[in-house]
This record gives structure tokens, C-alpha cells and sequence, in this order.
């Protein structure tokens, strides 16, 4: 589908080509004149442009010479007298994508545009390719349990309808991601774009430009245009990954384009035309964020049409044994290494342990697992706390409903972190809501105190060992 300006003044053969566009799925706008072409092109930035050359209030040649700029991400389809060949050549030397000579043949126009539009979505691509290498796309998603085959069920039927918006809720490292790409993997949109941006790494005066583009001379740094991650994934898909993390001002924006698909550049007046699928991913409460004021409550009932959760690992434990195996067999690869399986004294605690870091956590201690061990049968020897069958110190007292010391709490959720994020800082950092050098500080104090756990010592260094 895509935007297209048809200028013709002849009403009965513009209500004929409007009629053919249409019903190949495109979204048709009109003029009459080279005048109301150009009040369009102010606001609008088509896909397609069919201009015939000779109009009642003047010459197309010479349009295209003066609206070079607005047309420039443009395909312009000229549609000339029959046998005006210096017309259509010198119109292709201004840029023209292609001419066609009155009369029309039934489907001709249709045809062209079809093709200008797939000539623009591949050099969109090569630009996509370009401005960030996609992730290969073949997607491992283990679904043996009866929670996530729920899961892949509705990824599956969503990946197949005309849904431009879903989104994808769950805890922290459960695999959203995963399954967004899944969704893009099985779609009739594999073969577009498919670009991530997480919300809440950027800083906020960034964020709208990372989203809608920019043009030239928007603010001090903005040397050249710049699309934005919906217009280089047009007829793909784009991951919104920690959606709940989008500064207010954006939520707006974000809201009017789900809405129209249209959308400008940041400092720009035309409205562009993008298809493409959103997947908004979080980890947080979305509903209680609307509550607390915090989150739009209408761009949550559109971003909420079609929702699908992601359950934590502890609720899908058949999904376990699969997921450690093809970890350490992919990690063990990396490294030159066979893994034919785990011990049976290993799956036990693979089993039992409740995994509050999810499918992330899994995946980093199997890739601990595949660097220190040497190949064959994985025995888990230098799995993290909790799993290496070493008794952990005392967790604390149990809080119950009595009054517990801000500290001691403080103390007990640092080690748990700790021990979810395989000793990785940062990752305990993120776990907690906190900087790395707030973690490095407390673990300074507990040291001190000779309050950190021993067999925790190995685990925690400044490079994060194990991550």
C-alpha cells in the first residue's frame, strides 16, 4: 500500500485511474492543477506522484524543475500525449521514474506503480542495511510447554492477520523480544525491514527524532535529513522495546500515528505515509503507570488491541530443559566445543531453581557453563550460587509482616540480583533500578562489613565475570 498523488485535470480519466489505483490496495489523493499539487506536496510527502504534463494553469516539466525538494523522495509517473517523446525524455532527466502515453491500457498505470513502490522499498532496505546490521533473523523459539504453546499460538495468528499494533507484556528476560521477531520471522512482512529501538536508552530530546526523522536544520545538530526507525522499516515491522519508558511529549505523537500512519519529521511540515507493524514490548504494569498518571490511558487501549503475555520461566518449566540445551550447544559452538547434554545431577537443579532472571539468566549461566567446561556431558560445576549445590549463605530473616531494617533488605535484594545476573554488575544494576557504581559501592560496604558471602567473592568483580 502505498501514498499516491494522481494529477490529472481530465475528470472522467482521473476518476478511472483513482479507481485502478484503489483497488490494488493504494491510498489515492487528487488535483485538478499544478496548484493543488503543490498545496498537497506542503503537507503530504507521497510514495508515488502520476503527473500528466500538460495542465490548465501551466507545464509539468516545469513543475517538477521548481518542487525538485518536495518531490525528492518521490517516484514521479509522467503521463504525456502520444508521440510527446521530448517531453518524456526530458522529464526522465528531471528524474522521472517512468512515462506512459495517453491512451492508458487497463492495469498499465497500476503496473508501474507497483513497480516504483518495490524499487523505493528496496532501496529502503539497502538503507535500513546501512544504518544498522539486522539481527539474523532465523529465531529459536522453544515453546514445549503448554504456556508458551498458548504463546506461539497467538503470535502465530496475529503474525498472519492485518494487526498493525500488538503488544507483548511480560517480566524481565522472559524472551519478548523473541517472540516480536517470531512474529516478523512468520509474516507477510519477512521480507521488509525490522528495526528495534529500545525507549528507555535514549535520552528524551532524541527520542522523537530516533522515531519520526528529521529534517535538515530541525535543531543545531541536524546537518542533513534523516529518516526516522518508521519510515526505513516501511512495509516491515518495528520493536518498541520498555514502551512504558516513553517521555510523555512523545506518547502524543506515538498516539496520532498508530491512528493515521502518517507522520513529520521533527522540524518538517508534509505528512509522510508509513505501513508499518508496531510491537510494543514492557515489563512494566501499563495499566498502573495510566493510574498514576503516568502513561497515556489512550495510547494504552490502542497499543492494547491485541496483547499478548509472556509467562516467567518458573510457570513454563518444560521450556527449561530445551532452552539450556540449545544455549550451551550455541555457545559451546562459538567456541569449538561438542556438548552432547546435561547431567542428571545438573537438570535436577536446573528443575528446582525458580530462575527470577528468566530465560536471561538461563542463557548466561549455560554460556558460563560452555566457556569453562571442556566439552561432552555439562555438570554445572561453575554455575552461579543456587545451582551449584553449595549451600547459599543465610537469604535473611524471613519479613513476614513484621518491621525488617531498610539495610537488611537492601542487603538481601543486592545478593539475589547478584546471583540472578550470574555476577554480571551491570546486570544486577538494571535488575535492582540502580547505577553500577551504586551496586560497586555496596558491595565495597558488605565486604567491609564481612557481611558478602564467600562463595559469592569469585563472582562479582569490575568486569562482571560470567556475563
Amino acid at each position: 500500500m502505498a501514498l499516491v498523488l494522481l494529477v490529472e485535470d481530465e475528470n472522467l480519466l482521473r476518476w478511472g485511474l483513482r479507481r485502478q489505483l484503489e483497488l490494488s490496495g493504494h491510498v489515492v489523493h487528487e488535483a485538478a492543477t499544478l496548484g493543488d499539487a503543490e498545496g498537497h506536496l506542503k503537507e503530504h510527502r507521497p510514495d508515488v506522484v502520476v503527473l500528466d504534463l500538460r495542465l490548465p494553469d501551466g507545464d509539468g516539466l516545469e513543475f517538477m524543475a521548481a518542487q525538485r525538494a518536495a518531490l525528492a523522495e518521490s517516484a514521479v509517473v509522467v503521463v504525456t500525449a502520444s508521440g510527446q517523446v521530448a517531453a518524456a525524455v526530458a522529464a526522465m532527466k528531471l528524474g522521472a521514474f517512468d512515462f506512459l502515453s495517453k491512451p492508458l491500457r487497463d492495469g498499465e498505470l497500476a503496473a508501474v506503480v507497483g513497480h516504483a513502490i518495490e524499487k523505493a522499498r528496496e532501496r529502503n532496505i539497502a538503507e535500513t542495511a546501512r544504518r544498522e546490521q539486522e539481527r539474523i533473523r532465523h529465531v529459536d523459539l522453544v515453546a514445549e510447554s503448554q504456556a508458551m504453546q498458548g504463546v506461539l499460538k497467538l503470535a502465530d495468528a496475529v503474525a498472519a492477520s492485518t494487526a498493525t499494533t500488538v503488544l507483548l507484556q511480560g517480566e524481565t528476560g522472559t524472551g519478548k523480544e523473541v517472540v516480536a521477531r517470531h512474529i516478523h520471522a512468520v509474516s507477510p512482512r519477512a521480507d521488509g525491514p525490522l528495526l528495534a529501538l529500545n525507549c528507555a536508552a535514549l535520552p528524551e530530546n532524541l527520542v522523537e527524532s530516533e522515531l519520526f526523522g528529521h529534517e535538515k536544520g530541525a535543531f543545531t545538530d541536524a546537518k542533513a535529513v534523516r529518516k526516522g526507525i518508521f519510515e526505513l522499516a516501511h512495509g516491515g515491522t518495528v520493536i518498541l522495546d520498555e514502551i512504558g519508558e516513553l517521555p510523555p511529549s512523545t506518547q502524543a505523537k506515538l498516539l496520532r500515528f498508530l491512528e493515521e500512519r502518517f507522520l513529520r519529521r521533527v522540524g518538517g511540515m508534509r505528512e509522510i505515509h508509513v505501513d508499518v507493524r508496531i510491537l510494543a514490548l514492557t515489563n512494566r504494569d501499563l495499566e498502573q503507570r495510566v493510574k498514576l498518571g503516568e502513561f497515556r490511558s489512550d495510547l494504552f487501549f490502542r497499543l492494547n488491541v491485541f496483547p499478548i503475555t509472556i509467562p516467567p520461566l518458573r510457570e513454563r518449566r518444560q521450556d527449561i530443559l530445551p532452552l539450556a540445551r540449545l544455549f550451551v550447544r550455541r555457545f559451546g559452538a562459538l567456541g569449538g566445543k561438542v556438548f552432547k547434554d546435561i547431567s542428571s545431577e545438573l537438570t535436577a537443579r536446573l528443575l528446582a531453581y525458580d530462575w527470577p532472571g528468566n530465560v536471561r539468566e538461563l542463557r548466561n549461566a549455560m554460556e558460563r557453563s560452555s566457556i569453562l567446561e571442556p566439552g561432552g556431558i555439562v555438570t554445572g560445576t561453575h554455575l552461579p550460587v543456587g545451582l551449584t549445590g553449595v549451600e547459599p549463605q543465610p537469604a535473611g530473616p524471613d519479613l513476614g509482616d513484621g518491621i525488617v531494617a531498610l539495610d537488611e533488605i537492601e542487603f538481601i535484594m543486592v545478593q539475589r540480583a547478584m546471583g540472578a545476573s550470574g555476577g554480571n554488575q551491570s546486570e544486577a544494576a538494571r535488575l535492582l533500578g540502580v547505577t553500577r557504581d551504586q551496586v560497586r559501592y555496596r558491595l565495597k560496604r558488605y565486604r567491609g562489613d564481612g557481611r558478602w558471602p564467600q562463595e559469592l567473592e569469585t563472582r562479582d568483580d569490575d568486569e562482571g565475570a560470567g556475563a
